[in-house]
């Protein structure tokens, strides 16, 4: 026997979750075809009818979000409905065709109602559609209603800044790559629907985020503390700030987050002038590579260039999706690729180039003028990349590279140590020097 009806005015239904699962779907909510949501009840069988009975009730997105952070108990779903409730009558015989009627608010207190204690568990919680399979809602506002509206490619940005930071708050030493990622958007608003792959490691990050904006006299401390690059968090700052929003982060359910956060605009100033400090004399550690294969990182590019799609397994010596994220990240430190890995006019001009001798010379130069190099020169306080000791990479590192871990510290101090010794002899003064 069928738990949809089929050939009602409800229209074409499929299920959307699971709440309460015992010898069948017991409690759940469907979506039809005009995209409606309804939550449903099982009223209990009637034998004499050779019918099962169903409660349904239309509920909206919100009002759903707040059943599953328990707010309220399902049975409040019923006696104080948005639009009205409905009886459905299944009929054993599946040949037959499901009755549905409109019941008044008088027949609904007739009906056998959830008992007052019913609440969804967010443990047991099944999700059955794509589009319910999210984690957090990033409600992206004005702080001024008075102001202009939120432009998509703040959005964007706002998306893009705030994944980075809890991306960044979820890592650890597993290869494992943690993800927080757009899933679907309410149209006509800026709500937007987060997934994640690691629930409650993002739950933590959240947590660990708003500990840290709540708490500005340690910030930079703090911030070593987690390993958070200051450069992520800035510009996360800045962009609400410059653009005077107001971002709310809330869980789906409180499984692992108990509470949402929120960033304001108007509250931001003393963390972002920490920040500036903080960041005056560090370079982005998005900027630092971790691969010391530069022909690798040729490779990719020139790939990118001729318009592949890059699996792991179509280098040889990469072995996982991570190690291509290295390489797409080294060539975005020499600026060949964008941060969304598209190709820059760099890394084209490196495609052209056609003897290996040509291109590494070509990245002796991306290397020097690159943010790193100049850090580097900087720190070292010589007027050029190649008076640059190699083994001062690893103290570079750690004075001026925020939010790396011990290993990962040692493992970029190797590379750009190696990428300064195979640089150098590319130089033109080195190739000038030997008679090229």
């Amino acid at each position: 026997m069928s738990i949809i009806p089929q050939n009602t005015q409800l229209g074409k239904l499929k299920l959307f979750e699971i709440y309460d699962d015992f010898e069948g779907p017991k409690c759940f909510s469907v979506k039809n075809n005009l995209e409606q949501l309804f939550l449903v009840y099982w009223s209990g069988d009637l034998h004499y009818e050779s019918v099962t009975t169903w409660l349904y009730s239309p509920i909206s997105h919100k009002r759903l979000d707040e059943l599953r952070r328990q707010k309220f108990s399902i049975r409040d779903v019923y006696l104080e409905p948005e639009q009205c409730v409905y009886n459905i009558k299944i009929p054993f015989d599946a040949s037959n065709d499901s009755v549905c009627s409109m019941l008044t608010s008088e027949q609904v207190l007739l009906t056998n109602l959830p008992p007052n204690i019913f609440y969804l568990e967010p443990a047991e919680i099944e999700v059955c559609a794509e589009e319910a399979d999210w984690n957090f809602e990033l409600l992206i506002a004005k702080k001024s209603k008075t102001l202009s509206s939120v432009s998509t490619s703040v959005v964007t940005k706002v998306i893009n800044v705030l994944s980075a930071v809890i991306e960044s708050l979820m890592e650890d030493d597993t290869r494992e790559i943690p993800k927080l990622y757009p899933l679907t958007a309410t149209f006509g608003s800026f709500e937007v629907k987060l997934g994640t792959n690691y629930p409650e490691k993002s739950s933590v990050a959240i947590e660990q985020l708003n500990a840290l904006l709540s708490n500005t006299t340690s910030l930079d401390e703090n911030l070593k503390n987690l390993g958070l690059d200051p450069y992520k968090l800035k510009d996360l700052l800045e962009i609400v700030s410059e653009d005077t929003l107001e971002l709310t982060l809330k869980p789906k359910t409180y499984e692992y987050l108990q509470n949402h956060i929120s960033i304001k605009s108007d509250e931001l100033a003393p963390s972002i002038e920490v920040l500036k400090k903080s960041t005056a004399t560090f370079i982005d550690s998005s900027l630092v590579p971790q691969s010391s294969d530069i022909d690798r990182i040729i490779d990719v590019v020139c790939r990118k260039v001729n318009g592949e799609f890059i699996q792991h397994d179509d280098i040889e010596g990469i072995s996982s999706i991570r190690q291509v994220q290295y390489h797409t990240a080294a060539a975005y430190c020499l600026g060949l690729l964008n941060k969304n890995q598209s190709v820059t006019s760099a890394g084209r001009f490196l495609h052209h180039k056609e003897s290996k001798n040509a291109r590494y010379q070509y990245l002796s130069e991306r290397f020097e003028s690159s943010d790193l190099g100049w850090a580097w020169m900087k720190w070292a306080n010589v007027n050029n990349i190649y008076d640059v000791q190699e083994n001062t990479a690893k103290e570079f590192i750690k004075d001026c590279v925020k939010g790396l871990n011990s290993e990962t510290s040692k493992r970029r101090a190797s590379t750009i140590s190696s990428w300064l010794r195979i640089f150098k002899k590319y130089s033109r003064d080195e190739s000038l020097r030997k008679g090229n």
